[in-house]
């Protein structure tokens, strides 16, 4: 095939897996045959051709038909791109989440020289953004229930970069490594049978792998803002480290693992709402940890792995046996850690009886209410020096603060 139509297809599936799509090197190697076979007579051929060859998913024909408009140069792309920046009035959900969708592709189209040469053409129009949100630097300690859509957007983004390592746990074979705490004589005499018997000392230590992540998370009417800021983090965690395990609970347990595993984080949130019906409503938690304990606990790898009980801890039901069921989640993990969007307050006092339950079997308190408090929690779980210092044995404090109260 001459001309520039293979480079030109090229650049547009890279378009695409930055938008989500997964494509692999014989898609791109199909849709230039069947361009090829078919010919360039008509524009629908050449639509479906490409669309066939390229997505293997029906949820990716809505990105693949933006990301196609847009590429292949659409005569109204510039009214669109302007219409986008005017003020809006009665705009609907869908069209709205359409017009989202298109700015993250068009963020990731490639800026070639003929396209800068067009944009040049056009007549130049300029907003004022000075003091918009795009100028405004986040504050990290700011709550994310205060935040304005704009203002949590750019939080998204925040926490979307963020490097996040998991926690590390030993495993009973060893490799070998250049420097290590014990010397293997075997490596070193194997070695040394190569390079005329000169016997170099060679070091081992044990494999590690990654330890499994659990995260339950609260996603009650007071837990809205703070479950979604969560679930993008999950959402970044999971695309490098797949042994991670998400549930979410209201007034029943929802398993979202599956969903999560998705590049595109706005089809896995399309998803989520809806397998999830009690979003923003009440709060089971004993019935929540019950159901996870008994169906749950072993089809996941529980035993070894890092729990993230993410909840205010508020439930209105406490004659259940919630103080028994945490025992039990206890008894099943390695490490039970709660993070608790009240601890904000610098005077919080477990005066509710789910949250004295709760207290009472975590290994720790940590605040999940803000951006700082979202890296302190990578820092935890890389278990670095910072992490380490930033970690408040929460448990002490709140008990020495009701002492002081009853005295």
């Amino acid at each position: 095939m001459e001309g520039k139509l293979p480079e030109n297809v090229l650049l547009f599936t890279r378009l695409l897996r930055a938008s989500g799509i997964n494509i692999g090197s014989d898609g791109v190697t199909d849709a230039i045959s069947a361009i090829k076979t078919l010919g360039l007579k008509s524009k629908r051929a050449f639509y479906f051709s490409l669309l066939a060859c390229l997505t293997k998913r029906k949820e990716d024909e809505i990105i693949f038909r933006q990301a196609f408009d847009l590429f292949w140069q659409n005569p109204k792309f510039q009214e669109k791109t302007r219409n986008m920046l005017l003020p809006r009035t009665r705009v609907s959900e869908q069209e709205e989440q359409k017009e989202e969708l298109a700015q993250r592709i068009r963020e990731n189209l490639p800026k070639t020289e003929k396209i800068k040469k067009l944009d040049e053409l056009e007549d130049n129009i300029i907003f004022d953004t000075s003091g918009s949100a795009s100028d405004i630097q986040l504050n990290k300690s700011r709550d994310f229930g205060t935040m304005s859509k704009n203002e949590l957007r750019q939080a998204t983004d925040v926490i979307r970069n963020l490097s996040i390592h998991l926690p590390q746990k030993p495993f009973r074979r060893f490799e070998p490594r250049k420097m290590g705490p014990q010397l293997s004589v075997r490596l070193g005499l194997k070695e040394g049978a190569k390079s005329l018997g000169i016997v170099l000392p060679k070091f081992m230590r044990k494999k590690e792998k990654g330890r499994p992540i659990i995260f339950l998370i609260d996603i009650s009417g007071s837990m809205e803002n703070y479950s979604k800021m969560l679930i993008h983090f999950v959402h970044n965690l999971m695309q490098k480290h797949r042994n991670c395990f998400v549930f979410l609970f209201g007034t029943k347990l929802t398993n979202i693992t599956n969903l999560l595993k998705n590049k595109d984080i706005d089809d896995s949130l399309q998803k989520i709402s809806k397998v999830t019906d009690d979003w923003a409503g009440g709060t089971r938690i004993r019935d929540s940890i019950f159901e996870f304990n008994k169906t749950w606990v072993r089809r996941t790898p529980a035993s070894g792995a890092l729990v993230l009980f993410i909840s205010d801890g508020l439930d209105k039901n406490h004659e259940g046996d919630l103080l028994t069921q945490m025992e039990r989640l206890k008894k099943n993990c390695k490490h039970l850690v709660w993070l608790n969007p009240l601890l904000r307050y610098k005077k919080f006092l477990p005066k509710s009886v789910s949250i004295k339950r709760i207290l009472k079997n975590a290994d720790a308190l940590l605040p999940i209410h803000s951006l700082e408090s979202i890296e302190n929690l990578t820092f935890y779980l890389a278990r670095k020096k910072r992490g380490e210092i930033d970690i408040l044995n929460w448990r002490a404090r709140i008990l020495n603060r009701e002492r002081e109260l009853t005295s």
